[in-house]
């Protein structure tokens, strides 16, 4: 194929993938809207698409609003004339706005949206939202003030993460001012490290420390290391609570400064083994291992770490007991769903966790070794 044939082969492409894409969102806003009043509809849709609940929120956001406010951003998706990052950057920038505010800004965009890119396309909406409703724009920037935040974003493979801040803009710059003066103080020739280096560890520095470093602020992480590799006798991987696996190394350089719970583990599949008590209350000890063996909510695809999780008893206490064979973690909201629903869910075995959903689908949780793959033996 010459470049020409690659060209038209590939925008062939795009617009069959664009008019599939508008086609599935007018099916979930069908849907959406056919739901409406229920509570907690979106956990059917998540646990059949292997999607998050976040992401199926916004999917479902982006599909009633492209399909009842921005008619005109679903069709030219249906048409190919855009593509779906586009149309998501209309209904972003129009989110905030009035059904009359938002078609004139959709109409202004789409008349100008031909040969922009998805970041070109995103800079004209904002300057026409702007221009659109002034006003609305100086209170919106006092709502975002108010959605100030911080987060974790974490990369497993790697064994790095981001830890980032939502900020007002002139605080936020003048917080990226004082860290890059105290990197560039601290540069000397004989200093390795580049000035990006040294950023990131100040960062570090200013909010586990004080600049002295003499009073560290204690944080409480959750490793979960073999005793082999604590000797230097495997590399096997550690796994630390919230994050994922990590190297053996930083396991051992972790592990230095800690207080220790023993945990055993079967030698054949590498899962918890049981520990149980008679209150409706789990013990710190039983809570431990609970999210130990289990990692994250135990709902088909959520991620959310089981110690920040409620500990949920399969079968309600007291027909069933406080012990690992009857509890589980559940983020707050798959707690909900669990409870309010009709979602079905049980403990065949400790860890092991099977859902049958409203509609009939069944999903498995399986338990996961505490350290990775099993031995082979």
């Amino acid at each position: 194929m010459d470049a020409v044939e690659v060209l038209d082969a590939l925008a062939y492409h795009e617009k069959q993938v664009a008019y599939h894409q508008a086609q599935g969102l007018r099916i979930l806003a069908d849907y959406a809207i056919a739901c409406e009043g229920e509570e907690f509809f979106d956990a059917e849709i998540a646990a059949g698409m292997c999607w998050t609940s976040r992401w199926t929120s916004d999917q479902i956001a982006l599909a009633l609003d492209l399909a009842t406010k921005l008619p005109r951003t679903l069709d030219a998706l249906e048409k190919g004339d855009i593509d779906l990052y586009k149309a998501r950057v209309v209904h972003d920038k129009t989110v905030p706005l009035s059904a009359g505010l938002a078609a004139e800004v959709e109409q202004r965009v789409l008349a100008k949206a031909e040969g922009k890119t998805g970041a070109q396309l995103r800079q004209l909406a904002s300057r026409v939202v702007m221009r659109v409703d002034p006003d609305g724009h100086e209170d919106r920037a006092e709502l975002r003030k108010a959605q100030r935040c911080t987060g974790l974003s974490v990369t497993p493979e790697d064994g790095m993460a981001q830890f980032w801040a939502y900020l007002p803009a002139a605080r936020a710059t003048a917080c990226y001012e004082r860290v890059d003066t105290i990197a560039r103080g601290l540069q000397t020739p004989a200093d390795p490290r580049t000035v990006d280096q040294i950023r990131a560890d100040v960062v570090a520095d200013l909010l586990l420390a004080t600049p002295d470093k003499t009073s560290a602020v204690k944080v409480e992480l959750y490793v979960t290391v073999s005793a082999a590799t604590l000797l230097g006798l495997s590399e096997q991987p550690g796994e630390l609570a919230g994050y994922g696996p990590i190297s053996a190394d930083l396991a051992r350089e972790l592990a230095g400064d800690a207080t220790w719970r023993r945990l055993l583990t079967d030698p054949t599949t590498g899962e918890a083994l049981e520990f149980g008590t008679s209150t409706y209350r789990p013990p710190a000890k039983l809570r431990r291992f609970v999210w130990t063996r289990d990692r994250t909510c135990r709902f088909p695809g959520c991620m959310r770490p089981a110690y920040k999780s409620d500990l949920d008893h399969t079968v309600p206490f007291p027909e069933g007991p406080t012990s690992e064979a009857n509890l589980g973690p559940f983020c707050r909201h798959h707690h909900r769903v669990k409870h309010r629903t009709a979602w079905e869910v049980s403990q065949p075995e400790p860890g092991r966790f099977h859902f049958r959903s409203p509609a009939g689908k069944t999903y498995q949780r399986e338990p996961e070794p505490v350290l990775g793959d099993p031995p082979p033996f």
